[in-house]
């Protein structure tokens, strides 16, 4: 695939998933009698804009990349202060500004994005599990090349994996589950090659100078796939249990990083996402659509954590707030937020970085002046 068309792919990825959360954003503040000032699919320039039938501006902007909300009463779109509204009556403050309502309503807008994320990619695996059928695959595998962990530890196309560290395997995910647990450590495999059993180690990990760095990609994929198709009720309980799943897994592996459990390195940027956003694309429509459910599952368990300027941030000041009765000072909160704007800056600069670095562009620069 093209450059130009890999772009198109890619904002139009980040542009549905963000979109969706924004309009969670804005239904449950509307809900709430919060006017809502401005929508805006995509950032910079306005292109073109309407008013609808409630005031609210919808624009179309110039960078594609996403959209925001702007509420009655803030200062600008991240909705972390009170703007000096001297617009706005104090009638219509007190009745439309976001930050005139009650806690548990300021808790419930700020959930409102991640939940529709959530809400969004379930309907989307509910469709896909009972139209055309979840993919499942069984326990054989493909290599990814010569130059992958799974090549040169052993593994071969067409291996078919029986056990992962003493425990039986019948399908794919069992494996993976496996692979994501023995990062850093001894991965051991029995596989199935022309009827014959052996046994083999892989070290999940690379030494790098005195550093040991867990190895995050096996490089193995599913050879064989099948389709699946899943009664509604069952469809339903089956994506609701997968994008609960999902969430968890990201925070779990947020928090691992934030904590030192698990290597700053597992973190990707905007680089990886257009590689995910590209390769699902190339794989076809169906692939492509799961990978949008996929990054909504994502941004919403990302978003729900408790790190200020993210709405998980805004949920835990608005409890407090909520169960103590009394608003937090508001100094202290912009520096809350503040320290949450440099951790979710830093977190973003670092994935960029593991980009450009797997990209090895150093290693091209640093061999032009051997």
């Amino acid at each position: 695939m093209n450059f130009i068309l890999s772009f198109a792919v890619f904002m139009l990825l980040l542009g549905i998933v963000v979109t969706v959360h924004e309009l969670g954003h804005l239904v449950i503040a509307r809900l709430n009698g919060v006017f809502c000032e401005v929508f805006s699919f995509g950032f910079g320039p306005v292109l073109m804009s309407k008013k609808d039938s409630k005031g609210t501006e919808w624009r179309f902007s110039l960078i594609p990349l996403g959209g925001y909300v702007k509420m009655m009463g803030d200062a600008d779109a991240s909705s972390v202060k009170e703007a000096d509204n001297t617009n706005y009556t104090e009638d219509e403050l007190e009745k439309g500004s976001l930050h005139r309502k009650k806690p548990w309503q300021r808790l419930l807008i700020a959930a409102g994005g991640p939940f529709a994320n959530f809400i969004f990619a379930t309907v989307i695996y509910i469709n896909v599990s009972t139209f055309n059928g979840l993919p499942e695959f069984n326990n054989t595998i493909t290599v990814a090349s010569e130059d992958s962990v799974a090549y040169t530890s052993g593994l071969r196309t067409g291996d078919i994996i029986i056990k992962a560290n003493g425990q039986a395997i019948t399908k794919f995910e069992e494996i993976r589950e496996h692979i994501i647990g023995s990062r850093g450590k001894v991965l051991n495999l029995e596989i199935n090659r022309s009827g014959q059993t052996q046994s083999l180690s892989i070290e999940m990990f690379k030494k790098e100078g005195d550093k040991v760095v867990p190895v995050i990609v096996l490089g193995i994929s599913p050879k064989d796939v099948i389709y699946k198709k899943l009664p509604i009720l069952e469809s339903i309980t089956s994506s609701i249990s997968m994008t609960y799943n999902m969430a968890i897994e990201n925070i779990d592996g947020i928090i691992k990083i934030l904590i030192g459990k698990s290597s700053p390195k597992n973190v990707g940027g905007i680089i990886s996402i257009f590689k995910v956003s590209s390769d699902s694309a190339e794989a076809g429509i169906l692939s492509f659509i799961m990978m949008i459910a996929m990054i909504s599952v994502a941004l919403g368990a990302i978003n729900l954590m408790p790190i200020p300027v993210l709405d998980g941030g805004t949920v835990v000041i608005s409890a407090i707030e909520w169960l103590t009765g009394k608003p937090m000072n508001k100094k202290l909160v912009e520096s809350i937020f503040m320290v949450g704007l440099i951790l979710v800056v830093g977190l973003m600069l670092l994935g960029t970085w593991n980009d450009i670095s797997n990209l090895k562009v150093f290693k091209v620069v640093e061999n032009l002046f051997k």
